[in-house]
């Protein structure tokens, strides 16, 4: 009888101790887990505050497991982002534009100008490509379909969609307004370039370089030169 008992007892400490050590396990799990977030919100919060147009949002992920895919998801499409951001500030900064319509371009590449035609059309290609990327990626769709991607949890879905629309709510919506003026700038400055060595390729044989300056051999080709041109400047 008394062996009965003690085994009773000892079955039920032995209960005890396993749901003792169960509630532990659970626990730092739990713990380990808002701890994972909580270094999540951490290093999400500061890339508000960064800039699309300079800044690189890659930082490495510092999260581990589901939580680490949404921190990759969030940093890798923001960088990707900004980078094609960035690559058209860098097409508006390129020196073959900038020297396009100059003396010296002029005596090197003309008078066909087959290098500067060339570049025209590549930049454009590349401006188009540039700007309907950024206009898909920040679609609500693009932004969504890239964690759905990843096939997670509901409640990490729902997390990344939290900490996504705390940056791109301004950021693609002020970003989309400066593509949109940035594009139109470029695209009229392209075609007006183009038109004027369009206009010099049509009338060659009626201009020349002379002193770092380009002189015209009748006034009808230099008035639609200096149409041209001036279009450019105002």
């Amino acid at each position: 009888m008394k062996k009965r008992r003690k085994l009773k007892r000892n079955v039920v400490i032995i209960m005890i101790a396993l749901i003792v050590v169960i509630l532990g396990v659970i626990g730092y799990i739990l713990i380990t887990d808002l701890k994972q977030e909580d270094i999540l919100r951490e290093e999400i919060k500061p890339l508000a505050d960064k800039d699309l147009t300079k800044d690189n949002f890659n930082s490495g992920v510092k999260t581990k497991g589901d939580y680490a895919v949404v921190e990759e998801a969030i940093k890798d499409y923001l960088d990707e982002y900004a980078k094609t951001l960035q690559s058209i500030s860098k097409i508006s900064e390129a020196k073959e534009l900038t020297n396009m319509l100059t003396a010296s371009n002029y005596q090197n590449d003309g008078p066909d100008f087959v290098q500067s035609k060339a570049f025209i059309a590549k930049t454009r290609e590349e401006l188009n490509n540039s700007v309907n990327k950024l206009t898909e990626m920040s679609s609500p769709e693009a932004v969504k379909k890239n964690i759905e991607d990843k096939k997670l949890d509901e409640y990490y879905t729902e997390l990344y969609t939290e900490l996504m629309n705390n940056i791109i709510d301004t950021k693609f919506a002020t970003a989309t307004e400066n593509i949109k003026a940035t594009n139109e700038k470029l695209t009229t400055l392209l075609n007006g370039e183009e038109a004027v060595l369009n206009l010099l390729i049509q009338n060659k044989g009626k201009w020349d370089i002379q002193n770092d300056k380009i002189v015209f051999r009748e006034t009808a080709t230099i008035s639609q030169y200096n149409e041209l041109t001036k279009k450019l400047s105002s």
